[in-house]
């Protein structure tokens, strides 16, 4: 049976390659920043950049939080860690087979392994495949084919005629079940895009990002859409009716039509996406929110997450003594409740909130009725807000949602009396 090092070993090892990490050398700073975004889009946990750091280096002197575990391991569709260590308990034990393999068999693997070891250690150090060799520009544009609204067909065009790899792929978003095999021969893909959103589109090589292009899928107003572990792609609620009596909400009607199983264990993602004209370095972004409380659990959560053009805003609540999975990013400065003092953003979620991102010349600072509760001062250039994304643990409800830019003008404004 595997030790609790050697899953932690495998669980981060699985999440490099099915998110494209490292190259075969372990995750940049930048593959764990979008990798905390990930996180706190699926699971509602904040887990900050130094804790992922002192993941990756194995520099920790206790072994990591439970509820650190337990967001990876769902972040690769398993339930919690337990799953995740129940499904890849077993060793592969090789000793006994090969006991029953008769004496040449045992001496061609024997020749094998002399032939091809060296070259499969260097394999296994370099990753899946050797990194590509690039000797030249690399061509990669996207065009979308409708202005906005879901699906929305994009056609990638590409030219890899100066990389030497073994293989070809265009993946729309950082989600690795998106990823679509080329021919490096030819020269357009079509794709697509059944989610709204700013997406970062990728053309890899082997095992890396040799070229990102931003598809911004715009929506045509709110777009919910539901997850669990037990539907392969996200519920979609576009053709129903969610706005009813001044706010957003799924009510049970629309969770029992589209047989949404409120025993297990789901989540919630309503967006808006869309060009803002207001900069990220100054702007103020108010909601009234809470947790509808669909489900009975002891640590419900919510996030409001604010996308610019190169990362995000984002403030993770949760219920009252289970502050250690809050969290927060502001710029490029991000911190989570299990190795930070962020008491303040525990409050009673299934009760209306009101939660204010405010900015000025890139100070930033969280609002909790009407109350300051923490304040950064970030240096990275974000570009201008292209969506609002709200998420609830099981589902939520929206009141209100107030855009303003830097002199208070307002920008975007939604109360949904429909």
């Amino acid at each position: 049976m595997k030790t609790e090092q050697q899953h932690i070993d495998l669980c981060k090892k699985l999440i490099e390659q099915r998110f494209s990490f490292g190259n075969g050398q372990g995750p940049t700073q930048k593959d764990l920043e979008v990798l905390s975004e990930h996180i706190l889009e699926k699971t509602g946990v904040s887990i900050s950049l130094s804790t992922l750091k002192r993941l990756w280096k194995n520099k920790y002197k206790q072994k990591p939080q439970l509820a650190t575990l337990n967001a990876l391991a769902v972040l690769l569709d398993y339930l919690d860690w337990q799953d995740f260590k129940r499904a890849n308990s077993k060793q592969r034990m090789l000793i006994g087979p090969i006991l029953k393999w008769t004496v040449p068999a045992i001496l061609l693997t024997i020749i094998l392994v002399l032939v091809f070891g060296s070259s499969f250690r260097f394999e296994q150090q370099q990753g899946k495949y050797r990194p590509p060799e690039i000797t030249g520009p690399v061509k990669f544009e996207a065009t979308k084919t409708v202005t906005k609204g879901i699906p929305n067909t994009v056609i990638f065009t590409y030219d890899v005629s100066n990389v030497v790899a073994d293989s070809f792929y265009i993946q729309q978003s950082w989600n690795p079940d998106t990823k679509t095999s080329i021919d490096p021969k030819g020269s357009a893909l079509a794709s697509i895009y059944y989610e709204s959103g700013y997406h970062r589109a990728r053309l890899m090589a082997n095992d890396s990002v040799i070229a990102e292009r931003p598809v911004h899928v715009l929506s045509d107003d709110w777009e919910p859409h539901i997850y669990s572990s037990k539907a392969s792609t996200p519920i979609d609620f576009s053709d129903e009716s969610f706005i009813a009596n001044g706010r957003l909400h799924l009510d049970s009607h629309l969770l029992t039509k589209r047989n949404i199983d409120r025993t297990k264990k789901f989540h919630s993602r309503i967006s808006n996406s869309r060009v803002f004209d207001v900069h990220s370095d100054n702007f103020s972004l108010y909601s009234r929110i809470k947790v509808d409380g669909v489900r009975d659990v002891l640590c419900p959560w919510m996030a409001v997450i604010i996308v610019t053009e190169e990362n995000i805003f984002s403030v993770a609540l949760q219920d009252k003594g289970c502050e250690k999975y809050t969290g927060y990013k502001l710029g490029e400065i991000s911190k989570g409740g299990n190795d930070n003092d962020l008491s303040l953003l525990g409050r009673d979620v299934r009760d209306w909130q009101d939660l204010e991102v405010r900015v000025r010349g890139k100070n930033a600072s969280i609002h909790l009725n009407g109350e300051l509760t923490y304040n950064e001062v970030f240096k990275e250039d974000l570009g201008k807000i292209v969506g609002l994304v709200y998420t609830f643990d099981g589902t939520g409800s929206i009141d209100l949602v107030r855009l303003m830019d830097g002199d208070g003008q307002s920008v975007f404004e939604d109360n949904f009396q429909r």
